[in-house]
This record gives structure tokens, C-alpha cells and sequence, in this order.
């Protein structure tokens, strides 16, 4: 006579029976903030410095960025108090990441010319790269008094209002920055990820939709929206949209894994496990891409490729609690629980309250014939979390192999207790008494386990 016996719960931290696959983290990809270039100054009577100024522009403006450097230095060094040159400097460095010298050829100019709104807002964006949020707001802010009309400053100053974590604030000045120039796609992108944070996903949605009609191939834009379409539940445009934009950019290998994490949750496993298999060939350094691939083809019951990928996973994040627990049960699955334990003993390392895996390892030390470790397993595991049933019900099916039938029958009762619905539970504390000849209770038992589950019969 043989008990129904219940495994590890499935999933990433999950309970049985649900179907979760490993978390993926929406990016929201915010549109660049262009600068606003000077030109040469008219008040300027150096025409050798305007002359290296002006070329140092239109190297800058081609993506010369190094050689434009070269040249406004020898601006500056015929005349050190141009301010335009020193601003279209500041520029320069901070498009190469220098933002300290940056900032301080920006103070510099604008100490020679104080009341320049392209430079304060030039200023705000080097202190935003800096991550000074607070003081880059205050640039934007003064070269807004400066001109009112500036859609760039507006732009500028909702990328660090946002950074800031003030989203209600950085939305109205996207929609300042639109209402000035409609076409301002920029911005416009810039709105909906702002709006898409509060969750606000229909207008993000709309929203996007106007920027693409105005860029259609702008890669980041199109990202945002599909997704946006994802973030709102909208999971049936979401797959298109994320397919085309893997068809217009294939080599996107994030787009890819988010389209297999799409059609994971569909249901359609052989199209999600194309999916991120593509997203790995592109980017093979991708610890999730990995997981995520292991756990669509665990689903399918391919448990020697499934392992494969989880230990690639691995080797890359080897302490991802719920990839080492899915691990363990890819190993239970093929009746190997002397492999499964350390996964699970790994599991409880990274996240001691982690209650799938004390169960996974409880079963992996029964089905490994060390039914004291088990035991104490889960004995552990339930002074933490008593109400667990899953633990209460394998506590018991080790008391019963132990031929501890009275311990195993108090067990038993705590899980259909707990559970009442819980005809496996129901029909092992039959068997149960029966082995304490308690007759008419085993049963009741029977009784109760086949009203719930018409397949469980009294032996």
C-alpha cells in the first residue's frame, strides 16, 4: 500500500501548481537631452579665436567630439574670456563624461556673462550626468527666468525632476516642453516613461503611439512602448509590438528576452525558448535569459537540457536562490536527489526564509533514503512556519515510512486542518489508521478523500 506523496513546490519562490517564470525588470529608456550649441560671438574681435570656435562646432555637430575639444581650447587660448567657446567646451567634455571640468567652464562662462539661458540649461544637464538632481532642477530653473520658451530646458528639468523622484513634477514639464514644440519627440518619449511609472498606462500608451508616428524607427521609443503595452496588462498587442521591434532591430537582445518572458506566460513554451535562446546568441552573458530558458524547458519535461541552462545561469550568478531551488527540482524530476540537495542546501544559503526550498530539501533527503535528515528538515522548517502545509503533509510521510504511525497521523491532521480541501492528505491519514486498526475512522477517511478526489479508492 502506497502514499500519495507530495514534491517540492515549483517556480521561482512559488507555491505548487503556479506557473511564474524569474522577474524581469521593465527598463524605461529615457530619450538623451540634446544641448543647445553657441555659435561665435559678435562682440568677440579675435577673428582667429571665432574661427577655431566655429570649426570646433562643426566637428562637434558631426560627432568629432575629441578633435571639436582640440579646437576650442585654441579658441581659448587667444581669448580666454570667450564665452562662447568656453560653454561649447563644457559641452564637449561632458559628452565625454567629464562633467567636473564641464561644469566649471560653464560657471566660468557664465561669470563672463551671466544672464545666458543656453548655458544655465547646458549646466543642468552636466549637473543631472553628475547625478546633482536638486541643483541641475535649480539650472533649468534659472535659465527658464532667462527664456521662458526654451522646450529644451523644460525637457531637461523632467529627466531630473524624475531622477529626483518627483514624476508628478517631470510630467508637467514634458507637457510644458510639447506644448512648445509639438513635434518634440524627445520629450514626448520622456512623458510616457514618466507616466508609465505612475501607472499611468493608457496616455503613455497614446502617448508613445504620436512618438512613433513621428520617429517610427527609433528603437528606444519603440521599446518603451511594447513595454508599456506589457506593464498594463495588454499582453495581446504586447507580443506583436515587441515582434516588431526584434524585426527592426534583431540584434536587440533584451527586446528578445522580454518577448520570451511574453510567451512564457502565454503558454507558448516552444516560441518563448526560441526567443530568449536568440537573446543568449547575442548577449550569452545573461544570467536571467538563462534561468528563464531553463524554466520553460523544465515545463516541457526536458530535464537534461534544463539543467544545462540553469548551471550556465550559475556560473554567471551563482547565488540566485530561485534558480539553485528550480535546480533542485529539475534534479528530483530525474530521480536524482543526491545532486538536488545541494541546490536546495545553496537556495537556503542565499535566502534562509525561503520556505519551497526547505520543503525541496526535506523531500530530496527522503527520497534519498536519510529520513532523519528529513525529519529534521522539516521539523526546522515548521517551528518558522507552522501553518504550512506542504511540510506538515511531507513531515508526515516521513513519520509514516519511519513506522511512527501515531506521530504521522497528528501530522496528517494538522495538514487537512490547515487545508480541509486536501484529498492526498485526507487519503495518507486513512492509510494511516489504518495501520493503527482505527477502522471506522480510515474509513471516514477514504470516505472524505474520494468526495474530493474521485480517483483516491479505498485499497
Amino acid at each position: 500500500m502506497s502514499l500519495s506523496i507530495l514534491g517540492g513546490a515549483e517556480g521561482c519562490g512559488s507555491v505548487a501548481n503556479s506557473r511564474p517564470f524569474c522577474a524581469v525588470i521593465a527598463l524605461l529608456l529615457f530619450s538623451a537631452l540634446p544641448p543647445a550649441l553657441h555659435a561665435q560671438s559678435p562682440a568677440t574681435n579675435n577673428a582667429a579665436a571665432v574661427d577655431f570656435n566655429n570649426r570646433g562646432l562643426a566637428l562637434y555637430q558631426s560627432g568629432k567630439v575629441d578633435e571639436a575639444i582640440v579646437l576650442y581650447r585654441k579658441a581659448l587660448a587667444l581669448n580666454p574670456n570667450f564665452p562662447e567657446a568656453l560653454s561649447n567646451l563644457g559641452l564637449a567634455l561632458d559628452a565625454k563624461g567629464n562633467a567636473d571640468e564641464a561644469i566649471a567652464d560653464f560657471n566660468l562662462a557664465l561669470k563672463l556673462r551671466p544672464a545666458d539661458a543656453i548655458t544655465e540649461s547646458n549646466l543642468g544637464l552636466a549637473l543631472y550626468h553628475q547625478k546633482k538632481y536638486n541643483d541641475s532642477v535649480a539650472a533649468y530653473q534659472k535659465a527658464l527666468i532667462l527664456h521662458a520658451d526654451l522646450p529644451q530646458a523644460y525637457n531637461g528639468m523632467g529627466a531630473a525632476l524624475f531622477a529626483a523622484g518627483r514624476a508628478d513634477d517631470a510630467i508637467a514639464a514634458y507637457r510644458k516642453a510639447i506644448a512648445l514644440q509639438p513635434k518634440y519627440v524627445d520629450a514626448m518619449n520622456n512623458l510616457a516613461a514618466a507616466l508609465d511609472s505612475k501607472h499611468q498606462w493608457d496616455e503613455a500608451i497614446r502617448v508613445y503611439q504620436q512618438a512613433l508616428t513621428l520617429a517610427p524607427n527609433a528603437q528606444d521609443i519603440r521599446a518603451n512602448y511594447a513595454a508599456a503595452l506589457r506593464n498594463a496588462g495588454r499582453n495581446e498587442e504586447a507580443i506583436p509590438a515587441y515582434r516588431e521591434l526584434v524585426g527592426k532591430h534583431p540584434d536587440d537582445a533584451h527586446a528578445w528576452f522580454d518577448l520570451g518572458h511574453l510567451l512564457y506566460n502565454a503558454g507558448r513554451l516552444d516560441e518563448s525558448i526560441s526567443s530568449l535562446q536568440k537573446s543568449l546568441a547575442l548577449d550569452p552573458k545573461q544570467p536571467g535569459a538563462e534561468f528563464n530558458l531553463a524554466r520553460a524547458l523544465q515545463d516541457q519535461q526536458k530535464f537534461p537540457e534544463a539543467i544545462t541552462e540553469y548551471q550556465k545561469g550559475l556560473a554567471l550568478k551563482p547565488d540566485d536562490s530561485h534558480a539553485l531551488y528550480n535546480l533542485g527540482n529539475a534534479y528530483l524530476s530525474q530521480k536524482a536527489p543526491a545532486n538536488a540537495i545541494p541546490q536546495f542546501r545553496k537556495a537556503l544559503d542565499a535566502q534562509p526564509d525561503f520556505p519551497e526550498a526547505s520543503i525541496g530539501l526535506g523531500v530530496a533527503l527522503m527520497q534519498s533514503g536519510d529520513l532523519d535528515g528529513a525529519e529534521a528538515a522539516f521539523e526546522k522548517f515548521i517551528t518558522r512556519k507552522p501553518d504550512n502545509v506542504n511540510a506538515r503533509f511531507n513531515l508526515a510521510n516521513v513519520l509514516f515510512t519511519k513506522g511512527q504511525y501515531g506521530p504521522a497521523a497528528d501530522s496528517y491532521r494538522e495538514a487537512v486542518r490547515l487545508r480541509p480541501e486536501f484529498a492526498r492528505a485526507h487519503y495518507n491519514l486513512a492509510i494511516t489508521l489504518q495501520r493503527l486498526k482505527e477502522s471506522k475512522a480510515a474509513q471516514q477517511e477514504f470516505d472524505e478523500a474520494h468526495r474530493l478526489d474521485p480517483t483516491l479508492v479505498a485499497p
